[in-house]
């Protein structure tokens, strides 16, 4: 399964899994990347359906989706929430993708 995260025209974080697109919106990305704080993952609409988090470590942000676990290295995710990079792989956490 296909899942990458990318920056959007409104600033907010896309997560493209499969055919599914999760948001985390803008106002949400300095309490994820500067406090560390969980923030919501919203589908269509404004529905929450998961959660991000930076992991214990530091190191990497975890997505929780309806499709499944997912982690990011916390340098790629912040390089597409500044716009340096257009797009960083999420990678399952489940051997195989989603459960």
């Amino acid at each position: 399964m296909n899942a990458t995260l990318r920056l959007g025209s409104d600033d907010a974080l896309y997560l493209l899994i499969g055919s599914m697109r999760y948001r985390i919106a803008a106002e949400d990305l300095r309490a994820l990347l500067f406090y560390g704080r969980a923030v919501p993952v919203t589908g269509e609409g404004t529905a929450i359906v998961g959660h991000a988090a930076v992991n214990a470590a530091g190191r990497a942000v975890g997505v929780f989706t309806p499709r499944g676990p997912f982690i990011v290295p916390l340098v790629s995710f912040r390089r597409v929430a500044a716009g340096e990079a257009a797009s960083a792989p999420l990678f399952p956490l489940v051997p195989g993708g989603s459960p």
